[in-house]
């Protein structure tokens, strides 16, 4: 089975910790999710297969703990760091996570390799230094092409050019390019590769692979300026590097409960459908919701099922956002920033979780199951355990009767003889 296509390959390596602990406990043993079959249809298609190199004795700045079983158990963050908008990326020997800029990083790293017991290293900026034309302390939300030559394109929001009327500075989307996804990426360009600024700039790039077929799926930040805010698809070059079409509109702001905001746009396939996630509302307040719309294609159109958010704030976290999906044993997988509950604010602390979705039927809107999928696999580790101490019961039972019956049968043999 090939490597698990993002963070939850770790499962099979992370310690089973307390439902309620928060990643420090000591390690007692391991687990692995059960690798159900994949719903007919159903991928996250985020990106091409992984085939690129890891990167060649990378720096390891620091470790921290990983807390996937109390993560899904309990609802609680799985990384006790700042991950605000985080990617995932699977590479054969180990995983790496990146995620918007952090006071020491522009775009900050995290690696876990195969073998790991539960902790997570932290590599440092993938994105040491941004181009010219550009500042830094505004990159946000990257996400990382593997492309099929080995080498991999990291897509991120930063600043436009300096005005010259004065005018403030709107986000663009950039890319940078390296021969290992830990880094470092280099940024060569001259100028943002994606730059609306009629619509107010971009952000918040995510890659979707069509079959061959690169895609970069953005947000106009209208928002910044009293202007609708719109998710688009736009195809770019084999290589990543550049556009290779017009962007196409999928869906704008329309409902109620997104109060004029849409952004964060991921989408997958389930169904036969192209299914778009998206965030919406303040980002700083517990009313951040993730939503849903369902597309007949990457390019729409594209329409939304449902008149409220697909998930909002819950006991367990508040103000969902920034997800992302991939692929892991047959099943689909979401990861996704939020607050601790009561700390939504903006001088609060995005922090990483996970959870696994299910399927049913022809319906591409999925359920939120990774709960149950760990106490199933617990349950199953425990039935397991016990099944193996009885087998193991009965054998030295056994054994023992039999050694009895031979000594006896010795004994036996020796008094005849006299």
């Amino acid at each position: 089975m090939r490597r698990l296509a993002a963070l939850v390959a770790l499962v099979s390596l992370a310690p089973l910790l307390a439902a309620t602990g928060q990643g420090d406990s000591t390690t007692t043993t391991t687990t692995r999710l059960p690798g159900d079959p994949a719903p007919s249809g159903a991928t996250a298609g985020q990106r091409t297969p992984a085939v690129g190199p890891a990167a060649a004795d990378p720096k390891v700045v620091s470790t921290t703990p990983l807390s996937l079983v109390s993560g899904l158990l309990a609802g609680k963050p799985i990384l006790p760091v700042p991950l605000a908008d985080p990617f995932l990326l699977a590479e054969p020997d180990a995983n790496y996570i990146y995620a918007t800029n952090t006071t020491s990083a522009n775009i900050p790293v995290y690696r876990s390799e195969s073998g790991d017991t539960g902790t997570v290293e932290y590599l440092g900026d993938a994105l040491p230094k941004v181009p010219d034309w550009t500042v830094q302390g505004f990159q946000w939300a990257p996400a990382v092409f593997a492309r099929p030559d080995g080498t991999f394109v990291v897509y991120y929001a930063t600043p436009q050019p300096p005005t010259t009327d004065g005018s403030p500075r709107r986000q663009c989307i950039s890319r940078a390019t390296s021969s290992a996804p830990g880094g470092p990426f280099v940024d060569e360009s001259t100028g943002p590769m994606i730059c609306p600024l009629d619509q107010g700039g971009a952000i918040d790039p995510s890659v979707f692979v069509d079959g061959d077929t690169p895609y970069l799926v953005w947000k106009s930040d209208g928002d910044c300026c009293d202007l609708p805010t719109i998710i688009y698809s736009q195809q770019l070059s084999a290589d990543g590097l550049s556009t290779a079409g017009p962007p196409v509109e999928l869906i704008r702001d329309s409902q109620p409960w997104e109060a004029n905001l849409v952004e964060a746009p991921s989408m997958i396939t389930a169904a036969g459908k192209y299914v778009l996630f998206y965030s919406a509302n303040d980002w700083a307040t517990p009313n951040y919701a993730i939503g849903v719309a369902v597309c007949d294609s990457v390019t729409g159109p594209c329409t939304k099922p449902l008149d409220g958010p697909w998930l909002s704030s819950i006991d367990f976290y508040s103000g969902p956002g920034g997800q992302e999906f991939f692929d892991a044993d047959g099943r689909i997988w979401m990861v996704h920033h939020g607050f601790m509950p009561g700390q939504a604010s903006s001088d609060g602390t995005r922090r990483l979780y996970l959870d696994a979705l299910e399927f049913t039927g022809d319906n591409p809107i999925p359920r939120r199951v990774g709960r149950s999928v760990t106490l199933f696999t617990i349950i199953s580790i425990a039935a397991a355990a016990l099944g193996a101490a009885v087998a193991g019961f009965l054998l030295l039972r056994w054994f023992l009767r039999r050694r009895r019956a031979r000594s006896a049968a010795a004994d036996h043999a020796v008094g005849a003889d006299l």
